[in-house]
């Protein structure tokens, strides 16, 4: 028997057929484990990414539904990690169930790498400042320090031929660089970043933002661009960013809305949770 309501279940699938009405279809799963991980390892990649390593004996078993795997980073607010209850489809309303002086964080991630015969994740996290509860985590985590991992999905999902177009900031680099180790056919690529610093070592046409609103130079990039078609769309970042890429490739390239996956992973002044 499922852990989840019926009312639970029959919410999350209407929820999933009204957002396949507007774009593509994600991957999903089932049931949404939830744990407790421990940190083993912490790696700086650069001026703005730590690699945190996380290891559970769940992760022995669990396994990822796409490139782009994302979770809920469940972190204490003091010292001690209380995990909000696990029947719930719905973990922010498990969460806002919670006693206020109990109630973890959360926020979501990309499972960067799966190693299930280690019982272990990577998990890359962009760090500028204490800009919210994960990059403050992110910042301060040494090796054995714990946090709640609740399963999520993923939304990489193209067809198995045509023409990609994966367009990301920097806080989508990480399931980027995954898809990239993936896929094996032509693509094109572009990556909006504040500047020099942000950029990593993925072939990618890279744009540099400055001042600028997010999303505005990478959109004008991809406008430029003469691209003969585009058979499946990826665009993931600011929400200024993926609304505007999808808008662009609707309306000025005639892309089947539905062949775009787009998703605002942060918004300029409001915190995702």
């Amino acid at each position: 028997m499922s852990r989840y309501s019926a009312f639970e279940r029959f919410t999350i699938k209407a929820a999933t057929k009204a957002a396949e009405l507007v774009m593509a279809p994600a991957n999903r799963r089932e049931v949404f484990e939830q744990f407790v991980m421990t940190v083993t390892a912490v790696t700086d990649l650069g001026e703005h990414m730590r690699r945190i390593t996380f290891h559970a004996p769940e992760f022995a078993e669990y396994a990822v539904t796409g490139p782009d795997e994302y979770f809920g980073l469940i972190m204490a607010q003091g010292d001690d990690l209380v995990m909000p209850a696990d029947d719930r489809i719905n973990v922010r309303a498990a969460l806002q169930a919670m006693p206020e002086d109990l109630r973890p964080d959360l926020r979501w991630y990309t499972v960067r790498a799966h190693r299930p015969e280690r019982a272990e994740i990577d998990v890359d996290f962009v760090v500028h400042g204490d800009a919210g509860p994960g990059t403050r985590w992110a910042r301060r985590a040494t090796s054995g320090s714990r946090a709640g991992f609740r399963a999520g999905g993923s939304a990489y999902r193209p067809p198995a031929e045509g023409s990609v177009l994966l367009v990301a900031d920097e806080t989508a680099l990480p399931a980027l660089a995954a898809i990239l180790e993936v896929e094996t056919r032509p693509l094109h690529v572009f990556v909006e970043v504040p500047d020099e610093s942000f950029r990593l070592d993925l072939e990618a046409e890279w744009v540099f933002r400055g001042d600028a609103e997010p999303g505005t130079a990478v959109l004008r990039a991809v406008q430029g661009r003469a691209l003969s078609t585009v058979d499946y769309a990826w665009a993931c970042g600011e929400s200024a960013l993926a609304t505007g890429v999808r808008r662009h490739l609707v309306k000025d390239r005639g892309v089947d809305r539905k062949a775009i996956l787009f998703s605002g992973y942060w918004k300029v002044g409001a915190a995702r949770t």
